[in-house]
């Protein structure tokens, strides 16, 4: 029975970062470049910043996709009801390692922004919060880490113990 919860449990989040890849894939190939277009094309003066904004956002997906990823293999333990793994500790660290980096990385373009006098408000509200969430889901990462990591070792004395 329990199993069977675990691998329900598994599908449902395998599908929940299905959809966040479907998002995040429609957001650099479609949202971004058709906002980027419509601000080059009001604003003429930008357009010279399309391409490198374009890049940057593409940049900014590895991270996001390799976390994922390693999202992808914590679920396949879970299926396999092995939840509590020191594998599953060291991919939470790595997520969130990956979530730093993302917040490094827009914390290093709003300054760039702002040094070129180009942070519009708007742009200034959005790097923010994206540089809120990758520190909030490191932290996150970090205490499931040590949690896990706790887990598994409670998981090996309770299998020594006869």
């Amino acid at each position: 029975m329990m199993e069977l919860k675990q691998t329900e449990l598994s599908k449902w989040l395998k599908g929940i970062i299905v959809f966040a890849g479907l998002i995040g894939a429609a957001l650099c190939f479609w949202i971004v470049p058709a906002l980027g277009k419509e601000t080059a094309r009001e604003n003429p003066g930008l357009s010279g910043l399309f391409r490198p904004c374009l890049t940057f956002v593409w940049i900014t997906a590895v991270p996001f996709y390799f976390a994922l990823w390693k999202s992808w293999q914590i679920c396949r333990e879970i299926a396999k009801d092995n939840s509590f793994c020191r594998e599953n500790g060291k991919r939470l660290r790595d997520i969130g390692a990956l979530a730093v980096s993302e917040s490094l990385l827009y914390f290093a373009a709003a300054v760039i922004l702002l040094i070129l006098k180009l942070l519009h408000p708007g742009v200034l509200l959005l790097i923010l919060f994206i540089i809120f969430a990758g520190t909030a889901a490191a932290v996150v990462c970090a205490a499931l880490s040590h949690l896990v990591e706790k887990a598994c070792d409670l998981k090996q004395e309770n299998d020594l113990t006869i």
